[in-house]
């Protein structure tokens, strides 16, 4: 038994292997071509563009790895069920769920590379494409050591000392205004910052000195709501993505906005799709034994692949929708997000069942 189930493992893994080294460069070029449109801004490069890419690569990994699942059941156990294998191994009793079984432990592995990837490494990936890609914006420079970042806009100054890589927070900020003179008319320092829609970041530990009068003026309050010159693109460039930052870190931020009385629906509806991701990846591959178990008809990989790349865009375009149908119309985050890879999970789930 332990064989036929490494077996059908070895079989998994190797078309969830091949799906990816088809899928990751072919959607890595598109994204390059992306890239590149910067190269020439600022002092962004081609060779900027090349890295941003390099650093967004295991965030399109991730991305990819429900569809690639289907596909790596579809191509790598398609060859079994072409052979007859998989009629053989139900002869000496290997039922559809004894089966599946092999491709849930494969699973386990690759959602514990997920779990991996989201919290230790995209993070930190995209917080450098980032840096990176605001090289582009003609008015930012950075300089110092690590990310210390500087930026202007007329007679408006930003220093941040440093960029965080949980999430979409800064530390040690200052803002400066100056007259047409040159001379410092205030001075805003805020030991964090969490950039906010709109625009809009969300400064804590705030020390305000007004210097436009004889006598210097200095207010202290815990937080305050400032109105960025950044445009969002250029803001983005700053942070972590919402969508790449850690669980963990994406609650947070959450919580911290929440406290304040902001609206955190949007935050909510991607949380919860992070955490949807395992069971997205669960249900696909465990969809695509049915199409297998019993045949008896050969069909080609190229047949497979166009079958799962159907179900996959399917399944994409169903999350998206259910998303954005969530924030037009202020739906529960949780359901709303969670609601297509469950149903697709209980769906895999009765087929199977069906074919005990």
């Amino acid at each position: 038994m332990r064989i036929i189930d490494r077996y059908i493992e070895r079989n998994f893994l190797s078309g969830v292997v091949v799906v990816l080294a088809i899928l990751v460069p072919l959607f890595g070029f598109l994204m390059l071509s992306e890239e590149l449109e910067l190269a020439g801004k600022g002092a962004f490069t081609t060779f900027d563009a090349v890295t941003v890419v390099a650093y967004s690569l295991p965030r399109l990994m991730l991305d990819l790895l429900p569809v690639t699942a289907l596909l790596g059941v579809l191509i790598g156990l398609g060859a079994m069920a072409n052979h007859r294998e998989l009629i053989i191994i139900n002869a000496f009793g290997y039922s559809a769920w004894r089966t599946a079984w092999p491709l849930v432990k494969v699973t386990a592995g690759i959602i514990l590379l997920i779990l991996l990837l989201q919290f230790l490494v995209t993070p930190k990936l995209e917080l450098n494409a980032g840096l990176l890609r605001s090289k582009a914006t003609s008015q930012s420079t950075m300089v110092g050591d690590d990310n210390e970042f500087w930026t202007r806009s007329g007679d408006q100054f930003i220093r941040i000392g440093e960029l965080t890589e949980h999430g979409s927070g800064m530390s040690d900020v200052e803002i400066f205004e100056l007259d047409r003179n040159g001379a410092l008319l205030e001075l805003v320092q805020a030991s964090a910052a969490d950039v906010l829609s709109d625009g809009q970041w969300l400064l804590e530990d705030v020390n305000t000195t007004d210097f436009s009068t004889s006598n210097v003026q200095e207010v202290h309050v815990q937080r305050m709501l400032w109105q960025s010159f950044l445009s969002a693109q250029q803001t983005s460039a700053l942070v972590v993505p919402v969508e790449a930052m850690a669980p963990t870190d994406l609650y947070r931020h959450i919580r911290t906005l929440q406290k304040n009385n902001l609206d955190t629906h949007r935050l909510r509806i991607i949380f919860w799709q992070s955490l949807s991701l395992p069971v997205g990846l669960l249900a696909m591959a465990l969809l695509g034994l049915p199409f297998l178990i019993g045949s008896v008809r050969s069909v080609s990989a190229g047949q497979r692949a166009a079958i799962g790349g159907g179900i996959g865009i399917l399944f994409y375009l169903s999350e998206q929708m259910m998303g954005h149908l969530a924030t037009l119309y202020h739906l529960p985050p949780a359901p709303a997000a969670l609601a297509p890879d469950v149903l697709l999970l209980l769906l895999a789930i009765v087929i199977i069942h069906k074919l005990d």
